[in-house]
């Protein structure tokens, strides 16, 4: 695992240029739709899909470049958007439960703190951010699986499942290393949105999800093929 987390920042470091360029979308459209969302809460429940949908994209084209550079060759933007793209569909059919319950759990917890009740609201979002990892956990492998290993979407369920419960925990504690420092950022923008505004907390953490994506994309697909191999 080590060796895993050192290697993703590694390329992170040495391929930095190209992989701005890969999430350059999310970077600009996230603190877009933020600011958009700000406008009201109607907006910014409707606002919160088409935000994930985006982020989700990129992380499914940094999971393509990923499996370009674990076999030799450049994290290629244009061709892993391409494939990605090409593979949108059954990209959809396994993402969208996640999409789907990481937005009732962010509309959820907006909608609680408009009302009044920020802390409830945080309580709520804290909760669902936790269920959203036990999701996360047993679905990390799909998208390599999808657009890297050339997996068949009506198999991606049983493989990933048959991976994941080979290395359970392993893939848990992955994932937690991978989240803190989602989680570091994550406390400075509640810090930032007290300080400052809301908005611009929400900017900075908008930011910094796009700029993270490549670390897990890399790490996971890297963690899969290793499991492929070992199975």
């Amino acid at each position: 695992m080590r060796q895993i987390l050192a290697q993703g920042v590694l390329t992170y470091r040495q391929e930095l240029e190209s992989l701005l360029v890969l999430v350059a979308i999310a970077l600009i459209l996230g603190p877009i739709a933020v600011l958009v969302a700000g406008l009201g809460i109607v907006v910014a429940l409707l606002a919160i899909p088409i935000v994930l949908t985006l982020y989700f994209t990129t992380y499914a084209a940094c999971v393509q470049a990923a499996g370009f550079m674990l076999r030799n060759q450049g994290p290629d933007p244009v061709r892993a958007y391409w494939y990605v793209l090409a593979h949108f569909r059954d990209i959809f059919r396994t993402t969208a439960p996640g999409v789907l319950l990481l937005a009732v759990i962010l509309g959820s917890a907006l909608l609680i703190s408009d009302l009044g009740a920020p802390f409830v609201g945080l309580m709520v979002g804290l909760l669902g951010a936790a269920a959203f990892f036990l999701w996360a956990a047993r679905h990390a492998y799909d998208q390599p699986l999808i657009l890297v290993h050339g997996v068949a979407v009506t198999e991606t369920a049983r493989t990933a499942a048959r991976l994941a419960r080979g290395g359970q925990a392993w893939t848990l504690v992955l994932l937690a290393a991978l989240s803190l420092p989602l989680l570091g950022v994550g406390l400075l923008s509640l810090g930032l949105a007290a300080a400052v505004t809301p908005p611009f907390g929400a900017i900075v953490f908008a930011v910094a999800v796009a700029l993270w994506l490549p670390l897990p994309a890399f790490s996971l697909t890297a963690a899969c093929t290793r499991l492929v191999g070992a199975n």
